[in-house]
């Protein structure tokens, strides 16, 4: 039986409204996954709890298990990523990070992977860093942490390492012989630019300087692996980013 009160650290994916003073928090912890809490009163004026459970705050909470949420009872705010709040630009790409991450995951599983790479993400909106690789490559990346990463070292039917197209219905590399109707051709700089990106840390994409035509193929193929591959439905933050 899992104790009534608990603590856990965590970023605010989505809130809305409930009642007439309270506000249901979706949240995604390092300890206990992805669940909505209740954050009782945070909508009146004087509210304790008000600024802690905003949209994209990152906290340590306490907790706790109501009959149908968890209520939260106590807040302490590490971040509130303050650069991008008032950014409409870089508060679009924040919102597509919550809103993908908020998609892909389901149940209450840990997945200490996937909240490093968000809070790492919405930090890096608040630097220098390409918005479009970065998006990129935090699609690929949460994709791989939840199981599903594109096939790129070989062939995906036969194993041969010359690879010149990528499949989104069959999620990954094709050789000239096994190539079909739908797959994307992938010069070798843009295979080079993928797995750089699903290897290497976000902090690292400011250091990529990849062609024009490689970023067109890069985004194919990430938005035919997701739509293939994730069943995340529409993505509607998605249309407010530039350089999409």
């Amino acid at each position: 039986m899992k104790e009534k009160l608990f603590k856990a650290e965590g970023l605010v994916l989505r809130t809305r409204v409930l009642g007439e003073a309270d506000r249901l928090i979706t949240l995604l912890t390092r300890e206990e996954g992805k669940f909505e809490a209740v954050a009782r009163g945070a909508r009146r004026v004087k509210s304790k709890l008000a600024a802690g459970v905003d949209l994209f705050t990152h906290g340590r909470y306490t907790f706790h298990r109501g009959k149908t949420w968890p209520i939260i009872t106590g807040q302490d705010t590490i971040d509130r990523f303050n650069w991008f709040r008032e950014n409409p630009d870089l508060y679009a790409y924040g919102l597509y990070f919550s809103e993908l991450t908020d998609r892909l995951i389901s149940g209450e599983e840990p997945c200490p992977e996937i909240f490093d790479h968000l809070m790492e993400a919405w930090s890096l909106l608040g630097e220098d860093t390409d918005r479009f690789l970065l998006s990129r490559s935090f699609e690929l990346k949460l994709a791989h942490a939840a199981g599903y990463s594109p096939h790129l070292v070989s062939c995906i039917n036969c194993g041969e390492h010359h690879v010149t197209a990528f499949s989104p219905r069959q999620g990954g590399m094709l050789c000239s012989r096994c190539r079909t109707v739908d797959a994307i051709n992938i010069d070798r700089g843009t295979l080079a630019l993928i797995r750089r990106l699903v290897e290497a840390p976000l902090s690292q994409v400011g250091l990529l300087r990849p062609l024009s035509n490689q970023k067109k193929e890069l985004a194919a193929v990430s938005a035919g692996f997701l739509t293939y591959h994730l069943d995340l439905g529409e993505i509607k933050s998605r249309q407010f980013l530039k350089d999409s």
